[in-house]
């Protein structure tokens, strides 16, 4: 982490000293906290932690959203009366919030100088869908209400992408809230200016006039698709022009489903879908494949030939005016298809959008993305699945390879992609050559081991995942406790060395034993504490 990602941490006080919450600096002049956190008050003191020895300063309110409840709204935009010139404001990041993410957010629990805590995105709740529940990881500092207006930071890019707004009242609770980037966009569209990353939704799907009506049929089952119901994950939709109902219904959906755009809405009912429910929507009306590939890849980090990651669930893609694109079998073929197959390994859903039922693409589509297994009697697509399975196996192989050596007590990893691929190619070679009874022999034998090997590789890429994930946040926390100490003044201490060496030696040096490096961070944690406390 630098020094300038952190230069944008304040921390806020009333005028009789009392903190009140954190706030975000987004330039050397204006700052981001909850509404909540500076109620009552005119003006707020504050304190540039990050900054050593420069004087606190006094703020203003520009522009609220007030809380809705205890779970909508609460945005609030100061701005200082005096500017800061030492201040390198905060990258505040539109993106699409996967379920998994790890993030971090430092805040002034009990009256301290600021505490990183570490927690990881679980899913949407709040009013209307409109926040995202966080889980804070098991060693981490509780997220107290000194955390409040405190941003939310993504572990593997260093954005911001939201603000801590609430949490349970136990300060044990594992459970608290942060508000988007792109629902405080929604709240308080001052600030834009400082917002970058790709927005969710095309300018084309607000800017286009709307029919008076909607087909109503439509926009009740597209909800209800967007809310997570119906087994496909990729839906044809056939909308004709763009004054059609069908049209009309689907821009709404979007509009209505994106969290800039949707946030705070009034309308609600069976035809409207859940706020966040539609994370990327491309008008391809006269693009061409390439760009929309590049809207895609900008807005999710994924294309079609990326290697699977670690990506949430059911996150919606909506691609309007397929056949009116400037490639539109391009586009169908290189782009759609392609993410399409690899919808579920993803987490993806697509919503393709055709203007005619006759289009060569929706054929395309239909013919190349049934999710079904392949029947018995169908053997050419059987082995199209096993080729599939082993181009997973491969990817996942190669990463096991990679980041089992990182930890001690980690299953050795067996490579077994090429026997079986050379097992698959004796079939397929069977089948060629007319051998049809031993291929209905052998086939269920190499499927079931494909099978069965590419789960245990998935059981190990998930404990691998989990490891690294827990490394992370032991590293997160010696960090935390490393950076407390300089503050407090205990540098080239003989004790705290003595602690710090070995955690970091287990976290940085070799196989990592997490078991082992758990209790050295917490050692050193606690001698911290108190050394701290006298």
């Amino acid at each position: 982490m630098t020094s300038e990602r952190r230069r944008w941490r304040v921390r806020l006080r009333d005028h009789r000293g009392r903190i009140l919450g954190a706030g975000t600096m987004l330039d050397g002049e204006h700052l981001l906290t909850c509404a909540h956190v500076i109620e009552g008050h005119d003006e707020i003191a504050v304190d540039f932690v990050a900054l050593p020895g420069v004087e606190s300063g006094i703020a203003k309110i520009v522009a609220r959203a007030a809380p809705i409840g205890d779970d909508g709204g609460d945005v609030a935009l100061l701005r200082l009366r005096d500017p800061e010139e030492q201040i390198t404001g905060a990258p505040l990041h539109r993106t699409a919030l996967e379920d998994g993410r790890h993030v971090r957010a430092y805040g002034f629990p009990c009256g301290s100088d600021g505490m990183w805590s570490l927690a990881t995105v679980v899913g949407d709740g709040g009013h209307g869908l409109e926040r995202v529940q966080l889980h804070r990881s098991p060693d981490a500092e509780p997220i107290t209400h000194g955390f409040s207006g405190s941003a939310v930071i993504a572990d593997e890019t260093g954005h911001v992408v939201g603000m801590v707004a609430t949490r349970y009242a136990t300060e044990a609770a594992r459970v608290s809230w942060m508000i988007p980037v792109e629902t405080m966009l929604g709240y308080l569209p001052e600030l834009r200016r400082w917002a970058q990353g790709s927005p969710a939704i095309d300018p084309s799907f607000v800017q286009r006039p709307e029919p008076p009506a909607i087909d109503v049929l439509f926009a009740r089952d597209f909800a209800r698709w967007l809310g997570g119901h119906g087994r496909s994950d990729v839906r044809v939709i056939i909308m004709g022009e763009d004054d059609s109902a069908v049209a009309a219904s689907l821009r709404r959906a979007v509009v209505l489903g994106d969290r800039e755009h949707g946030a705070g809405r009034s309308v609600s009912g069976p035809t409207v879908p859940p706020v966040g429910s539609v994370v990327l929507a491309v008008d391809a009306v006269g693009k061409t494949a390439d760009a929309v590939r590049r809207r895609i890849s900008d807005r999710l980090d994924v294309a079609a030939d990326s290697p699977a990651g670690r990506h949430g669930s059911g996150r919606t893609v909506v691609v309007y005016g397929v056949d009116e694109s400037a490639e539109p079998d391009e586009l169908v073929g290189e782009v759609l298809v392609p993410l399409a197959q690899r919808a579920q390994e993803l987490g993806l859903r697509l919503a393709l959008a055709f203007r005619e039922e006759t289009s060569p693409g929706v054929s395309v589509v239909r013919s190349n993305t049934d999710v079904l297994p392949a029947g018995a009697d169908d053997v050419e697509g059987r082995f199209a699945l096993l080729e599939t399975r082993l181009a997973e196996l491969d990817r996942l192989e190669k990463d096991n390879l990679g980041d089992a050596p990182r930890f001690s007590g980690a299953p050795h990893v067996h490579s077994r992609a090429r026997r079986l691929r050379g097992a698959l190619t004796q079939v397929r070679s069977a089948e060629r050559d007319g051998e049809t009874e031993w291929v209905k022999r052998q086939l269920p034998v190499c499927e079931r081991a494909v099978a069965k090997t590419v789960e245990r590789a998935r059981d190990l890429r998930r404990l691998l995942d989990e490891n690294l994930a827990r490394r992370a946040e032991l590293r997160a926390r010696l960090d935390a406790y490393g950076e407390m100490a300089r503050n407090s003044g205990l540098v080239e201490d003989v004790e705290l060395d003595a602690a710090y060496a070995p955690a970091w030696r287990m976290l940085f040096e070799g196989p990592c034993d997490l078991a082992a490096a758990t209790a050295a961070v917490e050692r050193y944690a606690e001698t911290v504490r108190k050394r701290i406390d006298g």
